[in-house]
Order: C-alpha cells, then structure tokens, then sequence
C-alpha cells in the first residue's frame, strides 16, 4: 500500500516529470502511428490517376480538347 503513496509524493515534488512522461509516450504514440501508416502506403500504393474508363471521368473532355476558356 506504499507503492501508491511513494509515487503520488514523487510527482508532487517533481510535477514537471509526469509532464515530461506524458510527452514522451505521446511522442512514440504519434511516431508508431506514422510508421504504420507509412508501411500501408508502401504495400497498397495509389494510383497516380484513375484509368480512362473509370466512372469518375465520365464527364472529362479528351486530353487532345485542352483549349483554354475564351473569355
């Protein structure tokens, strides 16, 4: 039961430590999250544009029809 009291009495004399602890597991959270993320995108990557009969270019114009719009 000294256990809890001993900690408790530590941070309340070194309050700037259980600041510094939060930071840092906060720091290797944000990093595990970014090196995760980062290993998915290496595995299924993106295609860099959607193929021409992807329902998403329906509406586009031919690429020879890139005219500027007259004003």
């Amino acid at each position: 039961m000294t256990a809890p009291i001993v900690m408790s009495q530590f941070f309340e004399n070194h309050p700037t430590l259980l600041l510094a602890a939060e930071a840092g597991v906060a720091l290797l959270l944000l990093i595990f999250i970014v090196v995760w993320t980062m290993g998915t995108a290496k595995k299924h990557p993106r295609p860099t544009r959607a193929p021409q009969d992807h329902p998403s270019r329906a509406g586009q114009a031919p690429k020879d029809a890139d005219h500027p719009p007259e004003a």
